[in-house]
């Protein structure tokens, strides 16, 4: 006997885990675990390091662990806001389904596929016992921090994606307390420490042994804390520790709290794209578009004001720069030295902040700049135009790059700040071959990764920017690091040969992905 409640959550089933991207997910993650596995087993045979065995399942564990982080971000966090920004949400609702219909079929059946692609790797990780320096034991204790985390992080992107309208205000909210709840019980350990022994307070009584044992239950409830036990020398358990447990009862509370406020959030079925009305009321679209504005120009204008966000966008933008300077000058004051601020300093902070700053935002947007186009329905009008696909994209790219390069500006402060500082890293890089190669793969892989980024969002309907991560920082460094073993192996070849082969890759690479996203383009403009 079928429950109609889970009618939704079997047919969803159905298709994620028969649908062509699990497939490629699957053959994905058997060639990184070849990659992973041979250049392990061949340092080991060369002496470098011991238990092998123990070492592959690590990286694997690792690797894992930073793959379902990025999966929260798009799969799990666009589960119900991908209905709200295709207007469907009401279709469903008119169905009769319940709000737990709705979130077992939406998210938990893409739970159950992440989670079988945990499992399918159990059969070859298994060779790490073979390899030695690792037991049954510590697998299981390792795919099982893995599983509860797994669970904790679809449940967090699902309540994220139930209260906000778009997946990229759910993604971020996800990544902002996924964030927090890796790494914040150091800042909060290091903040407790530094009031108590400033104000001369036994840690051991009071408020302060509350607090104290609060954030250690915060540390144990970490997957980094628990992995770091269960790869130790020695380990002998349990299987499932403190970590499982509170991730578990974490997922099982954040499904809980999205059942309870789905009606609330979906009451009102709203435009996604339109914005919110906080303490005024936001004119329409329309009334946004200067009278003047006419010709070519509107292209890089429409996405300038509506991909970028346009003079608001900047300005958030300005804001979350300031406020990570603001917040780096005060970590390195209460925690660092203690001295005053430097001007080095300063401009070293803001040189790399305004770099990690527009590299992130340009991110962000590659992922977006012709997505948008596709979800709404309006790239054959935009074909339509007296003007090639290659120039309405680079009329796109160019309003894109208006709204994020302005960022920059922090990085031009900075250089006014050191001066000299800057002069003589640039004359150290120009002066050194191998430095300078390096710092031009770096520049190329991330030209490479913004195409491959904006090639995957027309090919994907989501998480076109976390698969491009996976497929090229994680697969791309095992599958170079492999490479340069065989290379050196096989003649000796050197950094410098190394890099210029490397360089080559990403150039041909780039000059492949940037043709194949032009006709990708005329092909969905085509099909709408």
């Amino acid at each position: 006997m079928k429950l109609p409640a889970l009618a939704l959550f079997e047919r969803s089933l159905r298709l994620e885990t028969r649908s062509a991207l699990m497939c490629w997910s699957r053959a994905g993650l058997l060639i990184l675990i070849l990659l992973v596995l041979v250049p392990i087993q061949s340092m080991a045979k060369a002496g470098w390091f011991g238990a092998p065995g123990l070492h592959f399942l690590q990286e694997l564990v690792w690797l894992n662990l930073v793959l379902i982080t990025l999966a929260g971000l798009s799969y799990f966090a666009s589960a119900i806001t991908e209905e709200k920004e295709e207007l469907m949400l009401g279709l469903l609702r008119m169905t009769d389904l319940n709000p737990v219909a709705i979130l077992l079929g939406k998210s938990t059946s893409r739970l159950v596929g992440a989670l079988l692609l945990l499992l399918v790797q159990l059969p070859f990780v298994l060779l790490a016992v073979a390899l030695g320096g690792v037991g049954l034991l510590q697998i299981a204790a390792a795919y099982g921090t893995l599983l509860a985390y797994l669970f904790l992080v679809c449940n967090l992107a699902l309540l994220f994606s139930v209260v906000f309208r778009t997946t990229t205000t759910a993604a971020g909210f996800t990544f902002f307390v996924l964030m927090v709840f890796l790494i914040g019980h150091y800042w909060a350990a290091s903040i407790e420490q530094y009031i108590a022994s400033s104000s001369q307070i036994n840690l051991h009584r009071g408020v302060w042994s509350i607090v104290a044992a609060m954030i250690n239950f915060w540390r144990q409830a970490t997957p980094s804390d628990r992995l770091s036990e269960i790869f130790k020398t020695g380990f002998t358990g349990p299987a499932i520790g403190f970590q499982v447990a509170s991730n578990l009862a974490l997922g099982i509370l954040f499904f809980l709290v999205a059942w309870l406020v789905f009606d609330r959030c979906t009451r009102e079925e709203k435009d996604a794209a339109s914005p919110r009305q906080w303490l005024t009321r936001n004119p329409p679209r329309r009334s946004r578009i200067p009278p003047h504005l006419v010709g070519l120009r509107a292209i890089s204008w429409k996405d300038f004001t509506f991909i970028s966000g346009g003079r608001l966008g900047l300005c958030l933008k300005f804001g979350a720069l300031v406020f990570v300077v603001a917040l780096c000058n005060f970590m390195a004051l209460q925690f660092g030295t203690g001295a005053s601020i430097t001007r080095a300093f300063e401009g070293a902070l803001l040189i790399w902040i305004s770099l990690v700053l527009t590299a992130v935002f340009l991110a962000v947007e590659s992922a977006r700049i012709f997505r948008e186009e596709i979800r709404w329905k309006t790239l054959s009008s935009l074909v339509a135009l007296p003007i090639s696909v290659r120039e309405l994209a680079y009329r796109k790219v160019a309003g894109a790059l208006a709204g994020t390069l302005p960022l920059l500006a922090g990085f031009v402060l900075g250089v006014l700040l050191v001066p000299d500082a800057v002069g003589k890293f640039l004359n150290d890089i120009f002066s050194e071959p191998i430095a300078f190669g390096m710092v031009t793969v770096a520049i190329l892989q991330y030209i490479l990764f913004l195409h491959l980024t904006a090639f995957l969002s027309l090919v994907i309907k989501r998480g076109a920017l976390p698969l491009a991560i996976a497929i090229q920082y994680f697969g791309g460094a095992f599958f170079m690091t492999f490479l340069a073993m065989i290379l050196s192996a096989g003649g000796g070849t050197g950094p410098g040969g190394i890099c210029i082969f490397t360089g080559t890759i990403c150039v041909v690479s780039t000059v492949v992905l940037h043709r194949a996203i032009g006709l990708r383009l005329e092909r969905a403009a085509a099909e709408e």
